[in-house]
């Protein structure tokens, strides 16, 4: 094959260069928005969480948090035999539970856990009108589905003269969301 046959497939490949080059640019900046937007998202649903535990209705908290995810995490923590995306209890925790089984019994438990009773507990560290958000110490990805959340300053040892023991969170992926599938404290 001579040199000069060639030639010609240079030139049309040094024509098709600029434009490659601008699509993948625009293919790479597409995929930077998208992945940051990704790993920012968890982070304005918690924000919306906050604003909407201070300032909206408890009825408005259902948009944002998976009630019966909670209850069968909790529920799962307590079996032994079963797994639960809830770590390590406070005696707080565990004292509510106790108080709540001795009072009501142990199938009046889920009924305890209400949009109502997440409320509370969210805004055991909110400042006024500020919400939890100040408060929120660590959060970050568990896994690509998976948001954990702290809120308040985990205490050397509970003492009566601690504050409350650190709100944990579990967000979880939906469709276009993250949504609390886990509270404990």
């Amino acid at each position: 094959m001579p040199v000069n046959s060639q030639a010609p497939l240079r030139q049309v490949l040094s024509h098709r260069r600029p434009w490659l080059l601008a699509r993948t640019r625009w293919v790479a900046a597409g995929l930077l928005i998208i992945a940051s937007l990704y790993l920012v998202s968890p982070f304005i649903s918690l924000w919306r969480l906050d604003r909407t535990t201070v300032n909206g209705p408890t009825s408005a908290l259902s948009s944002l948090i998976d009630i019966e995810a909670v209850r069968d995490q909790i529920l799962r923590r307590l079996d032994k035999d079963r797994q639960s995306a809830i770590g390590e209890v406070s005696d707080a925790f565990i004292d509510w539970v106790q108080t709540t089984i001795r009072r009501e019994g142990l199938n009046a438990l889920p009924q305890g856990m209400t949009l109502a009773w997440v409320r509370e507990r969210l805004l055991t560290h909110a400042e006024g009108q500020s919400g939890f958000w100040p408060a929120i110490s660590y959060a970050f990805y568990d896994s690509p589905t998976s948001f954990r959340v702290r809120i308040g300053q985990p205490a050397a040892e509970e003492t009566s003269t601690t504050p409350a023991p650190p709100v944990r969170l579990r967000l979880e992926r939906g469709w276009l969301d993250w949504r609390v599938t886990a509270i404990s404290y």
